[in-house]
């Protein structure tokens, strides 16, 4: 009697899960050889790679534009709640500080590790820099900046930040 599709099927599942099992070592082999020459390939070719990359995205920017937007629209409760509970995390209140210094008040930053810098000392920061005075709350410490050319100052309390109007050093030179 012949056999039915979903009897084929199993058998073949079957078959293949015999072989597998039997050749495990063979295909772990056979994995890490061809992991070893992708890996060889990237390295040789990564300029040739990037090229590649930029010209796909080049050639069908507006296809994946549509993408993304289509999954925004699709997802956007998911997307505002996942924002949402990252700007809770302490990666998230550490990338909106940095990025409020950066944008609203155009602080510059020499490299990544200078903003990181500036952040772990502002927060771990619980006195004024100038009045001595501890600081009431997180809201009453600020981080002073030279209104002039941007550059980072220190961290103060609010009374003294309302009162600075002093450029920094490297403006009066």
């Amino acid at each position: 009697m012949p056999l039915s599709m979903e009897e084929k099927k199993e058998r073949q599942k079957e078959s293949k899960r015999k072989w597998r099992d039997a050749n495990k070592q063979k295909i772990k082999e056979y994995r890490d050889t061809n992991k070893q020459k992708m890996k060889e390939y990237y390295i040789d070719n990564k300029e040739k790679l990037k090229d590649k990359q930029k010209e796909y995205y080049i050639d069908n920017n507006e296809k994946l534009k549509e993408q993304r937007k289509g999954y925004r629209d699709a997802n956007k409760n998911k997307i505002k709640e996942a924002k949402k509970e990252y700007n809770q995390t302490q990666a998230g209140k550490k990338k909106n500080t940095i990025s409020s210094w950066k944008n609203q008040h155009k602080i510059l930053f020499k490299d990544k590790q200078e903003s990181e810098f500036y952040y772990e000392t502002y927060i771990n920061t619980h006195r004024c820099t100038w009045c001595d005075v501890d600081f009431k709350n997180s809201s009453d410490r600020c981080f002073d900046h030279c209104h002039i050319c941007s550059m980072p100052r220190a961290i103060i309390c609010r009374s003294c930040n309302v009162k600075d109007e002093v450029p920094c050093v490297n403006c009066l030179l």
